[in-house]
């Protein structure tokens, strides 16, 4: 069959993300012996002449529609996607015959929402290789396809059901095909700021009261082989001239072992390159910190959301204050820059608790960047959603498709504004109020240009010449 993904994600703050979802589909496809071409709509000054144009160039049989997000999952300023995907699938049926199938973990976490949105056929909930080949062999045979294991027919939207839909235990790693890196132009991404996407594994054992990656990739890691991992990064390298890499994992840290065997494979292999990755303080030791900086990596992000004991057990998160502040004297020392994320906003949480969180983060090793964010983003089927419909904040009726966060009342009136005063009094600490300034955009893209990694690696400079606090917020 002759098939066409395109990649509908056109968000280019802070940078370009490069479509690893859709290529791995593609690759399914091809490797199952489809014809499968990919439309990335990244960079497309009129997205909806290029869908035109490219599905006039051949009679395709099918086409998937890869949704990377939902919304831009931010509180002081919201936006949804759901228009301006729309908008390309209205394209897509009315420049083609052909059955539209939806995908993507933006599609996942809310299906029936897209498909009671969206003029699409069927969707593929969750990880989308095996499913959309079995998919595209029904749509072949003209055989019933609602069975599939994650497919769901637009005609039964209504009776989408958490259980038996999502990925779960999905396929060995092994098993699939690597993603499609030459159908994917690097050097504009890279270029812009942007990074070649690279799995080291899935799943996420982890049980964060608002995350939905184990509800996506399921929640036992399939962990892919060191070497292959090394493998798909010199090919890349090699073949397109892309030095510059972001592991895409849930967690790139655990397990500690497969982690540390990746980084000795990288380190043999590919000593050209640079890389990022998120981690979180599990395991994340001084050892692994030395061999992470031996492999090329030149920026953590540390998505801790929660350093004190009260936030960190409301959370649901999967350490201690003192594994954090062992993890960042790691980084540290082994001359890593990295980065800390702060959720603030969860149940009970107060702006006692936030300055009790900047207190410890004052007496462990000073990041490069403190990015500050208030309102947790309420998914379905997560535990923040029952918590949220127990206290009555969120009622039955509310559809969680549009932007619902969570805030916690005890934050007070203004609570972004309150954080933000709290920020300033550290440089390092930046909140949204920064990042919505045009100052800070126009510095984001220059910083892009001249190929700066990690991006946020002088933000304490930003703070200094940029947040100077009121003389009495200097506590």
């Amino acid at each position: 069959m002759r098939v066409l993904v395109v990649s509908a994600n056109r968000e280019r703050s802070p940078f370009p993300v490069a479509p690893l979802g859709a290529l791995c589909v593609s690759a399914a496809a091809r490797a199952a012996g489809h014809d499968a071409d990919l439309l990335d709509l990244t960079f497309s000054p009129s997205p909806r002449r290029a869908i035109r144009r490219t599905l006039r160039s051949k009679p395709y049989d099918a086409v998937g529609l890869s949704i990377r997000n939902l919304d831009n999952c931010f509180y002081t300023c919201p936006k949804s996607y759901c228009d301006e995907v729309r908008t390309l699938a209205e394209t897509i049926r009315r420049s083609s015959p052909a059955p539209l199938v939806l995908g993507g973990s933006g599609f996942s976490v809310e299906p029936r929402g897209w498909l009671d949105r969206l003029p699409a056929d069927y969707g593929v909930v969750g990880e989308g290789e095996a499913a959309f080949v079995a998919l595209l062999d029904r749509i072949g045979s003209g055989a019933r396809a609602d069975d599939i294991p994650g497919v769901v027919a637009a005609r039964n939207a209504v009776g989408i059901r958490p259980e038996g839909v999502a990925c779960g235990a999905g396929a060995s790693l092994e098993a699939l095909a690597p993603p499609s890196h030459t159908q994917c132009r690097y050097r504009r991404y890279i270029r812009t700021g942007g990074f070649v996407g690279i799995q080291s594994k899935r799943g996420c054992p982890f049980e964060c009261i608002y995350c939905v990656y184990p509800w996506i990739e399921g929640t036992e890691y399939r962990l892919r082989p060191a070497a292959s991992v090394a493998e798909e990064i010199r090919d890349v390298a090699r073949e397109q001239g892309a030095r510059d890499f972001f592991f895409t994992d849930s967690v790139f840290n655990s397990p500690r072992e497969h982690a540390l065997a990746v980084c000795r494979e990288i380190a043999a292999t590919s000593p050209a390159i640079r890389w990022m990755a998120y981690c979180n303080p599990v395991g994340f030791d001084a050892e692994l910190a030395r061999e992470m900086a031996r492999a090329g990596c030149v920026g953590v992000e540390f998505g801790l959301d929660a350093v004190t004991e009260k936030t960190i057990d409301r959370l649901g998160k999967p350490f201690r204050p003192d594994e954090i502040r062992a993890c960042l004297k790691a980084a540290s020392d082994a001359k890593i820059p990295f980065a800390v994320h702060l959720l603030f906003g969860g149940p009970t949480e107060t702006l006692a608790d936030v300055e009790e969180s900047q207190r410890f983060l004052d007496s462990c090793a000073t990041p490069n960047a403190i990015f500050a964010s208030v309102g947790l983003r309420v998914y379905a089927h997560t535990p923040l959603e029952r918590i949220a419909r127990a206290e009555g904040v969120l009622s039955p009726e509310t559809d969680l498709f549009e932007p619902f966060y969570y805030v916690s009342k005890e934050l007070g009136d203004d609570p972004v504004g309150a954080v933000d005063r709290i920020a300033r009094r550290r440089v390092e600490w930046t909140t949204a109020s920064d990042w919505m300034k045009p100052s800070l955009r126009l510095i984001q893209t220059l910083i892009n240009r001249m190929g700066i990694r990690p991006q946020w690696r002088d933000i304490r400079n930003y703070g200094k010449h940029m947040r100077r606090p009121p003389k009495d917020e200097t506590a």
